[in-house]
């Protein structure tokens, strides 16, 4: 619809005023709320910020750029020597509403791209069924494919001498790292710094893309709730690898929340 949904809104509103109820309680004096993709794009965004306001908390809605910028210093303060030192590097957000590219290489200025393709907006649009039709787990495959090659194109091709490191973050690609380890209690150091194969990627959409929901819900290392999205995830990560003709990735759990944290204590 292009808006925030009642439903949704009356969720989060529900919980950021839990959240200013822990703060007062605990006697904190600074804080930041921030908003992404799905406050960006929606045609209700001024309603629903000032419903936010009026819980106490001011709102620092971020463009593309300042979220990757923030999100790479939040993923730069986790990653090991060894890939940040990697020329060329990409660093991606994979994210519900939007995605997040920066390509770093070394005595050159950080190039940072957005685009608007996030696992929940991708699920919501293109549902798959549950359980998954295989039909319909390629359409939704060919169009993130198409976004992708596109925004290759516009931002990276002339601009990559050779395949990058690619380093992930955000909740669908560390949900993947706690899936390939089998977690039963999440522990983002055993995250930090975790390479995926495209091989092993390939093995978990295999499974993730053959089961109901439910069953899925109950994979160790997926946390339940993220159960809805994880086939748009899968995909989107298998076609990330492609598209920079990288056979793994570097998983970091550390990202826009540490960079934003970061930024206040500056």
């Amino acid at each position: 619809t292009g808006r925030l949904a009642p439903e949704a809104v009356d969720r989060t509103l529900a919980v950021l005023a839990r959240f200013v109820e822990e703060m007062q309680a605990l006697g904190v004096e600074r804080c930041q709320a921030a908003g992404t993709q799905a406050v960006r794009q929606a045609a209700n965004r001024e309603e629903f910020l000032a419903q936010v306001e009026n819980l106490g908390l001011a709102v620092r809605l971020l463009d593309p750029e300042e979220e990757a910028r923030l999100t790479l210093a939040g993923v730069l303060a986790a990653l090991a020597p060894q890939y940040r030192q990697a020329d060329p590097l990409v660093v991606f957000d994979l994210g519900g509403g939007s995605s997040e590219f920066v390509l770093l290489r070394p005595g050159a200025a950080p190039v940072f791209a957005g685009l608007a393709l996030g696992v929940l907006t991708l699920s919501q649009a293109f549902p798959v069924g549950d359980p998954p039709e295989a039909t319909k787990v390629e359409a939704l495959q060919q169009e993130i494919r198409g976004r992708l090659k596109q925004f290759y194109a516009e931002n990276f091709s002339d601009r990559l001498p050779q395949p990058p490191t690619l380093v992930g973050t955000a909740g669908a690609v560390t949900t993947l790292a706690a899936m390939s380890l089998e977690m039963t209690a999440y522990d983002p150091q055993r995250v930090n710094n975790l390479v995926l194969s495209r091989e092993r990627l390939e093995e978990m959409a295999g499974r993730i893309t053959a089961l109901p929901e439910a069953v899925r819900a109950r994979l160790p290392g997926l946390e339940p709730a993220k159960a809805g999205v994880m086939v748009a995830g899968v995909l989107a990560v298998l076609e990330i690898l492609k598209v920079f003709g990288q056979d793994s990735l570097v998983v970091v759990d550390a990202g826009l929340l540490e960079g934003l944290l970061s930024d206040m204590a500056t």
